[in-house]
């Protein structure tokens, strides 16, 4: 404390000694320096935001964008429609809808600023081959934040367009993923990656996409839209299993210590039929005249002439009267019919995977009987029954569970076989407690509910400013406390030298000699003796480090003597 008081007492004496505009000046610095550091703070501590989306997308990705983010509970902000997050974190997000298959369907909007600084100088081929591996790098990077995956790298071949008389080439991908130590990757994931990778290159369809697991050297493809959902019968099996599970548990919550155990067979078996029908007349079959020809004739001829001269006055004279003409007409018609037979083309894709049986086992504990007998005898707590008193107990709430259960276990399929409910009794047991964590993934890495550790959450480099600033202040403290320690100061007899005191054992001794080293001889030397010594030295380096030059120099020496 008196050391600081001197620090105030001398900073005071020397700033009464100022004038005026002088500590106006210094308040001047003082406040623009804080102001400085207030800017600099917050530029350093808010976190730049990036677009998600490009701002060409339209408002409708924008807004799936935006729900996507806050139902996952991402950091995030709106301004103008578009969806910004941080720069650090936008290749994990969208890792993370590509995964969800939140992302859009055309992918290469998200992309589509990769090349926009090339040169104009540059072929068209030169640009096509740089937005070629600028995009398989993009895609690479956020395949690589997808959940599990270590690295990634995707390798696209989209072939040239060809000139008339060639054949076109259809655009193919690979994928080589290396998921995380002890994890495989999934049917999803693959799905995920097909369709990002698929929509981000025009003509590629996510089946001519391979996605290669570096770890287990293992080729997987996407399924299509007509595969079945399910990838495996046992992965199926068990999606019903925990359906039913989760069903039967809602059923009975009001057992507490209640144990499910489902046991579900389904059919994975896919049927594809397609059954082609004429359609009547009328109802899409037609007739239609394919070509029709008409051909008309006709022929006529002159009657019997009268004769020449006057003719009498007589009416019948047949050899006097005259003869009509005759006429002879002949139509011919030739019609082609052509008929167009409609017909109707039905494909049915049945997937099926519906279960054909269903088992359940239920395990009661023993103090739900205990607890429903003395609901109905009225009997004390502490009163416990019998195994005669509880048989009945037993047998009608096996009756009422079983018939609240079947329900729920029955599938539904004609040709399915009735599934069997089981329903025990156990003896009571304690239940472990659930320890609360981080989740599976630890402090550091991914949690089991989809959350993120602190590495992923950017965390980490808040974490590393604060051990920083720790490890300056106590550099700092450490540095004033060896600044602020007293010096170790020699005592009076060590300074005035009074020499150490005596042994009482021997009275006659006056003190004690130490031991030093005997005193050399001196020389004394004359200037002119230095001066030649040192010449000689620098001979003998030069002829020791430079003899060529040394030679030469000698040379000079004995000619100019001569």
């Amino acid at each position: 404390m008196d050391q600081l008081r001197q620090v105030l007492a001398t900073i005071q004496t020397q700033l009464s000694r100022l004038t005026s505009s002088q500590k106006l000046l210094i308040a001047s610095a003082m406040i623009i320096m804080v102001m400085t550091l207030f800017v600099v703070a917050q530029y350093a501590g808010g976190r730049s935001m990036v677009e998600l989306f490009p701002a060409a997308s339209p408002p409708e990705q924008q807004q799936r964008a935006i729900e996507f983010l806050q139902a996952s509970n991402i950091e995030h902000s709106v301004r103008d429609g578009r969806a910004l997050v941080p720069v650090d974190r936008k290749y994990f997000i969208l890792g993370q809808m590509g995964q969800q298959g939140a992302l859009p369907d055309d992918t290469a909007l998200l992309f589509s600023n990769l090349v926009e600084n090339t040169s104009w100088t540059m072929s068209s081929q030169q640009t096509r081959q740089l937005s070629n591996i600028a995009l398989q790098n993009e895609l690479s990077r956020v395949i690589t934040h997808f959940e599990g995956m270590r690295s990634a790298t995707v390798f696209i071949d989209a072939p040239e367009p060809t000139g008339l008389g060639r054949a076109a080439r259809t655009p193919t991908a690979t994928v080589t993923v290396f998921p995380s130590a002890g994890r495989a990757i999934n049917q999803d994931t693959v799905d995920a990656i097909a369709s990002m990778v698929a929509g981000a290159r025009s003509g590629l369809d996510p089946s001519a996409v391979r996605v290669i697991d570096g770890v287990s050297r293992r080729q997987h493809r996407a399924r299509s839209e007509e595969d079945f959902v399910t990838s495996s019968y046992m992965e199926h099996a068990a999606k019903v299993e925990d359906r039913v599970r989760l069903k039967l548990l809602d059923v009975l919550q009001y057992i507490e210590g209640v144990v499910v155990a489902v046991n579900a067979q389904v059919d994975v078996t896919r049927r594809v039929q397609e059954r082609t029908s004429v359609l009547a007349p009328g109802a899409g079959s037609v007739t239609t005249p394919l070509r029709e020809f008409t051909r008309e004739s006709e022929r006529s001829g002159g009657g019997a002439g009268a004769e020449a001269g006057a003719r009498p006055n007589t009416g019948m004279d047949i050899a006097r009267g005259g003869g009509g003409g005759i006429t002879d007409r002949q139509t011919e018609s030739e019609a082609e019919l052509e008929t167009r037979y409609g017909s109707e083309s039905e494909r049915i894709i049945d997937p099926r995977g519906m279960p054909t049986r269903i088992s359940a086992t239920v395990t009661a504990p023993r103090s739900y009987f205990v607890r429903v007998w003395r609901l109905i005898s009225g009997a004390a707590d502490d009163v416990e029954p019998t195994e005669d008193d509880l048989a009945p107990i037993v047998e009608a709430e096996r009756l009422r569970i079983e018939q609240s259960i079947l329900p729920i276990v029955e599938t539904g399929v004609d040709a399915a076989v009735a599934g069997a409910v089981v329903v025990s009794i156990a003896p009571d047991f304690i239940q472990a407690p659930i320890q609360a964590g981080f989740g599976s993934g630890g402090f550091f890495g991914p949690t089991a509910s989809g959350g993120t550790g602190i590495l992923a959450t950017g965390w980490i480099k808040t974490l590393g400013l604060s051990a920083l600033a720790a490890l300056s202040l106590g550099m700092m403290a450490l540095a004033l406390r060896k600044a602020t320690r007293p010096q170790e100061l020699p005592t009076p007899e060590e300074l005035v030298g009074v020499p150490p005191s005596l042994s009482a054992r021997d009275p006659d001794m006056v003190g004690e000699a130490d031991e030093a080293e005997a005193a050399l001889a001196g020389v004394e030397m004359s200037d002119d003796e230095i001066q030649l010594r040192k010449k000689v030295e620098q001979v003998a380096k030069l002829v020791k480090e430079k003899p060529a030059e040394a030679a030469s120099l000698l040379d000079r020496w004995i000619s100019s003597d001569e």
